[in-house]
């Protein structure tokens, strides 16, 4: 436990989708607009890509949280695995519709969820459903239900949208689908972090855990970007074990002669 080591308050490199350690970026508030302004002009179906443990479940969980509760019906599927039933009985569950009638009767479920979504629109409200990890889908039968649910609109307006997020092989996948990938209003790729948006995003960390000195020096910046080609998940894991070992070395600061003991000590 290095929390008293280092005087923070809290593990400043969780892995968890913590919006007070969300951290502002010219290019992630440029995604975060982006996508806000798709889903509130109901632009019908949306993508962002990037690479593994650059921050896209992060970014997408900031912009629903800027949504308001009471104008939106959210369902957010994370077991992307799904053939075309069982998704669509989970994002029923997801949207708390209560489903009737047998098994094996995907027309009946998607009416069911059409006049859910209708009834969505007469109050006010609209639906959005996130596919998260959305290129672990076994079944093109599957992309293909979700798009049928664009056909779903109203008054000149889409009762749903679709926001897919995955890792760059979905680009791949949905470029098979001709018909989906032309409803894509916005296709977004989140790439890895620059040197300055690394350090940033170190520094704002510790900020936010209670960090009221300078502990990182601009070498060990330096080494933990190049170690971790500016990947905010390698970064948590590498910061992580260097709070670790930094404790266990009673360093006072985090320079770049720790970070490589760490590496040594941690491969990556």
């Amino acid at each position: 436990m290095y929390l008293n080591h280092w005087k923070l308050t809290n593990h400043p490199f969780d892995d968890v989708a913590d919006s007070s350690f969300f951290v502002t970026s010219p290019t992630t508030e440029m995604l975060c607009a982006d996508l806000h302004q798709a889903i509130v002009r109901r632009r019908g179906a949306i993508m962002m890509t990037g690479e593994i443990g650059c921050g896209k479940t992060t970014i997408s969980q900031q912009v629903l949280l800027q949504l308001q509760p009471e104008r939106y019906d959210i369902a957010w599927v994370t077991n992307a695995r799904l053939q075309p039933e069982p998704m669509l009985r989970e994002i029923a569950h997801q949207l708390n519709l209560e489903l009737s009638g047998s098994d094996g009767d995907n027309n009946h479920l998607m009416r069911q969820l059409q006049n859910q979504m209708i009834r969505n629109a007469e109050q006010g409200r609209d639906s959005v459903i996130c596919i998260d990890e959305a290129q672990g889908i076994p079944s093109l039968d599957t992309f293909e239900e979700l798009r049928i649910m664009l056909n779903f609109q109203l008054d000149c307006r889409f009762l749903v949208t679709i926001f897919l997020i995955g890792q760059p092989e979905l680009k791949g996948i949905i470029a098979k689908i001709p018909q989906l990938k032309q409803r894509l209003a916005l296709d977004l790729m989140l790439g890895k972090y620059s040197l300055a948006e690394t350090t940033h995003y170190m520094l704002h960390r510790l900020r936010v855990a209670g960090c009221n000195r300078p502990i990182l020096t601009r070498q060990a910046a330096l080494s933990v970007f190049r170690h971790t080609q500016g990947i905010p998940r390698r970064v948590n894991h590498l910061m992580d074990h260097c709070l670790t070992v930094g404790m266990r070395e009673n360093a006072s600061a985090i320079n770049d002669k720790l970070v490589a003991l760490t590496v040594e000590r941690y491969p990556y």
